[in-house]
């Protein structure tokens, strides 16, 4: 009984097991090809985390069968393509800035001009997505070209969005014998950060095709 009302609570709080159904066969895609995602952006080594985490949640949908590359069996192709600001200050922004001198005497010395170093960072990207049935190698070019976000949506092009994806890390100032991981610190929150905003995009390319259609 107790098992029941559960149920029935759960039913009525919008809560639903199981994955949804494929949205996108009403559109005769049962089959999705979803290639490696194409960094444009000035960050290195971002694509295979934006790309992976869009799989993993496109996955969610029962009754849509992906494939990992680009595969012409497959009803229609998945094309990501990651874009930055043209300057590398303008994709991670300083903010709360900090004397160098003041935080790290002992590793700065006297010998070195005084410098300034950022607290916190910004990061600012673009997430593209253009899906598309049965796309031609003209039409792959063009998707990769710079006209890529002025191509209509039609019968064949399902989706075609910009996402933009931000987020923020702080970075750490140590002295002494901090000194010596502190690198590896910082490139380790950056990591963690660029993860983050693949699973953030990957969420928001989701509920797109979900409840877009």
């Amino acid at each position: 009984m107790r098992y029941l009302l559960l149920l029935l609570l759960l039913s009525c709080s919008g809560y639903r097991y199981g994955h949804p159904n494929n949205p996108l066969s009403q559109y005769g895609i049962n089959s999705l090809s979803v290639p490696m995602f194409y960094n444009y952006s000035n960050l290195p080594a971002v694509g295979p985390e934006f790309t992976r985490e869009t799989y993993l949640r496109l996955m969610s949908f029962s009754g849509l069968k992906l494939a990992s590359g680009y595969s012409k069996k497959s009803d229609a192709i998945l094309i990501g393509m990651i874009h930055s600001p043209e300057k590398l200050v303008e994709t991670q922004r300083a903010s709360s800035i900090r004397v160098a001198k003041t935080k790290t005497p002992n590793a700065i010395g006297d010998k070195r001009l005084n410098f300034y170093v950022p607290g916190n960072t910004q990061v600012q990207l673009y997430l593209q997505i253009v899906l598309i049935k049965k796309p031609t190698e003209e039409e792959l070019a063009l998707i990769q070209s710079e006209l890529s976000s002025q191509i209509p949506i039609s019968s064949r092009v399902v989706l075609n969005e910009i996402v933009p994806v931000t987020d923020s890390y702080v970075r750490e100032l140590m002295d002494d014998e901090g000194v010596q991981v502190i690198a590896t610190q910082n490139s380790g929150v950056q990591r963690k950060i660029i993860n983050r905003m693949a699973q953030n995009a990957a969420e928001t390319v989701r509920d797109l095709i979900l409840y877009a259609f």
